[in-house]
């Protein structure tokens, strides 16, 4: 627990300029947190979050928030069934932290690497990458 709180300080030194990248061999990064909001959160407004990091992009161009593709049925039921609620969300490290300058309450469920994202997935905010194509 140590650890992620040193290890989650420094990215967050990192991230303004104090310091260099380290990596730790032993250190697997979690670079995404995930929520998910049921239907009828959705309909009370849940996904305000959206609306508010979006107005912030131009000042933090790395904030990265993704849902599961809607054409991939089979990969939103997987994460359905695992984390609950309709629609999952997946936020990269700098959305988090986007959210907490913000002062938004998310309730994050889970961390998750790179490679438990859904194959097929949607920006919902943050701006695409150039030139990466993806299959």
């Amino acid at each position: 627990m140590l650890r992620l709180l040193v290890e989650r300080r420094a990215s967050l030194r990192q991230a303004q300029g104090w310091l260099s990248p380290v990596t730790h061999p032993q250190l697997q990064p979690m670079p995404y947190r995930v929520i998910s909001f049921t239907m009828a959160q959705v309909r009370q407004g849940a996904l305000g979050f959206q609306r508010e990091l979006s107005a912030v992009l131009r000042e933090h161009p790395e904030i990265k928030v993704y849902s599961v593709s809607p054409f991939d049925l089979d990969e939103r039921r997987r994460f359905k069934d695992r984390f609950g609620g309709d629609i999952v969300y997946f936020l990269n490290d700098a959305a988090c932290q986007g959210c907490e300058q913000l002062c938004l309450s998310l309730e994050f469920l889970a961390e998750i690497s790179d490679d438990e994202l859904p194959r097929r997935r949607t920006l919902v905010v943050g701006t695409p990458e150039r030139g990466v194509v993806r299959r």
